[in-house]
C-alpha cells in the first residue's frame, strides 16, 4: 500500500530556508512522515511531496516507480521561469489559482491547523496591524503609509514559535502586500497563520481568489491599502466576521490533511 511521505532538502534540516518552517511544521501536525530528501526510494509505490526545488534534485529522477509531486512554493520571476521540472517529477502543484496556470501546475491550496497557534486567543490588542513579512522596497512603502495613517504595527522581523503567536493574538488583522509587482498572488503560509490566529486577512488586490472567496478576504489596490486598512479597522464586527469565516474555512473545511489526501 502505498503512503504519502513529505521529503525535506539536506539545505533546509541543515537550517536554511527558514521560510518553510510553517510549511513542515504542517507536515507534522498532520502526520504524515517527513524524511531527508536523500532517503527518497524512487522504485518503491509510495507518493513522495518535494518542496523547495533546489540543486540538491534538479537531476531527478530515471523512471521512477514511486509517484514524485513537486508543491511549487515558490515564484518563479526570473531564472526560475526557464526551469523545467526535474526529470521524475509526476504532477507540480502551486497553490495560488493564477500563478498554477502560469506555470502549468495543478492548484492545490495549502490547507490550516489551528495548532499553528500556540498560546490560545487574547482579547487585549497592542497593535493594528500585523504585517510578517520579509520588507521589499514596495513592502516598506505600504508599512510607512500604514504608520502615516496612525496605525500601530506589530514586530516584523525574526517571529517564530510562541513569541509570534503571542504578537499575532495581539494584533487586530493581518496585512498582505505582494512582495513582486509581476505576482498578484496569495501567500498561501501567511494565509493559514491568519487563520491559525483568527486574524482578518487584508490584501493587497490578487489576480485569482481560488477558495478564498467574499466571505474569506477583504482587498484593495497597492496604492490605497493603507488608507483602505485604517478604513476596515474602524468595523470591529465586519472584521471578526471575516477573521471567523478564514479560521473556519482553513481550520475545518480545508486543513492541510484533507487538501493533501484529497489531491494525491
Amino acid at each position: 500500500m502505498s503512503q504519502v511521505i513529505f521529503c525535506a532538502t539536506d539545505f533546509y534540516l541543515k537550517g536554511g530556508y527558514r521560510s518553510y518552517t510553517d510549511f513542515f511544521k504542517l507536515v507534522e501536525l498532520a502526520g504524515y512522515p517527513l524524511i531527508p530528501l536523500s532517503q527518497l526510494d524512487p522504485q518503491s509505490d509510495n507518493i513522495y511531496i518535494v518542496t523547495p526545488l533546489n540543486d540538491e534534485w534538479l537531476a531527478g529522477w530515471q523512471q521512477p516507480r514511486a509517484r514524485i509531486i513537486h508543491w511549487e512554493l515558490e515564484w518563479r520571476t526570473d531564472w526560475r521561469a526557464e526551469v523545467n521540472e526535474p526529470p521524475g517529477v509526476a504532477d507540480v502543484w502551486a497553490s495560488d489559482p493564477w500563478y498554477a496556470t502560469q506555470i502549468g501546475a495543478r492548484y492545490v491550496p495549502v490547507g490550516g491547523d489551528e495548532r499553528l497557534n500556540e498560546v490560545g486567543v487574547s482579547i487585549a490588542k497592542q497593535y493594528d496591524v500585523s504585517l510578517l513579512s520579509y520588507q521589499t522596497h514596495r513592502r516598506q512603502l505600504v508599512t510607512a503609509q500604514l504608520v502615516q495613517q496612525g496605525l500601530t504595527l506589530a514586530p516584523i522581523g525574526n517571529l517564530w514559535g510562541r513569541y509570534r503567536s503571542a504578537v499575532l493574538v495581539e494584533s487586530r488583522a493581518m496585512v498582505h502586500v505582494h512582495q513582486h509587482d509581476q505576482m498578484p498572488t496569495i501567500a498561501p503560509l501567511r494565509w493559514c497563520l491568519a487563520a491559525a490566529h483568527r486574524l482578518p486577512m487584508i490584501t493587497e488586490t490578487v489576480q485569482e481568489r481560488g477558495i478564498f472567496s467574499y466571505s474569506y478576504m477583504v482587498q484593495a489596490n497597492y496604492d490605497f491599502l493603507a488608507e483602505f486598512t485604517k478604513h476596515m479597522l474602524q468595523d470591529k464586527h465586519r472584521l471578526n466576521d471575516y477573521a471567523e469565516a478564514l479560521h473556519e474555512l482553513l481550520c475545518r473545511h480545508y486543513t492541510f490533511k484533507k487538501v493533501v489526501d484529497a489531491n494525491v
